[in-house]
């Protein structure tokens, strides 16, 4: 075999290496070695990785624990390209990045959820439709209703509303009060406005 081609920063370190000590410095909240390795990389015209990078981070080790690190990530990200130039590459935007995700809460739950649900997939896990995704919306759906005696209209509005909409953890029930205006003019049961999905 011919030997690969290794790109190398300018202090002369694999780029693979880089990259992986910076999240690791990241993930750890250890700002000055990130911003080091952060360094290496726009010194070294690695700069478009850089971002891929850290939009990976901010949603693989950050996540839910602050879910408004990628909006963050994001603007910043294209703030930067909006004044780099060819010759000049500012460093305040990546900066705040690194220091943003160095300290903020961390949560691994998105790659785990990734990595579980793969493995159950793998594994053979299949899942049935359930009856109230087959509402007016699917053709099968359609089909069932217009095998049900009464209005079609009717039996397609409650399909929906008492099945096909609920929610787990709404913000508002009781004092949702277009849901109640929406229901009276449909002239729905109302002893049923509260229903709401539970697992």
């Amino acid at each position: 075999d011919k030997p690969r081609y290794e790109l190398k920063t300018p202090g002369g370190y694999r780029l693979d290496e880089v990259v992986s000590a910076l999240q690791k410095a990241i993930r750890r909240g250890q700002e000055e070695r990130a911003l080091f390795w952060m360094m290496e990389l726009i010194q070294g015209r690695f700069i478009a990785y850089l971002w891929r990078r850290l939009s990976i981070i901010c949603v693989e080790d950050v996540g839910l624990a602050d879910p408004h690190a990628p909006i963050l990530i994001n603007s910043l990200a294209q703030l930067n390209e909006r004044v780099n130039k060819k010759y000049f590459i500012e460093t305040f935007h990546p900066t705040m990045a690194v220091l943003y995700l160095c300290r903020a809460s961390k949560s691994r739950e998105i790659d785990y959820a990734c990595d579980y649900i793969d493995l159950k997939r793998k594994a053979g896990w299949k899942l049935e439709i359930g009856q109230e995704c087959l509402d007016e919306h699917t053709k099968k759906g359609r089909e069932l209703l217009q095998q049900l005696p009464g209005d079609y209209r009717k039996n397609a509005d409650s399909k929906f509303y008492y099945e096909g909409i609920l929610l787990n953890k709404p913000v508002s029930l009781n004092q949702d009060r277009y849901k109640k205006k929406v229901w009276e003019l449909r002239k729905l049961d109302k002893k049923r406005l509260n229903l709401k999905y539970s697992v």
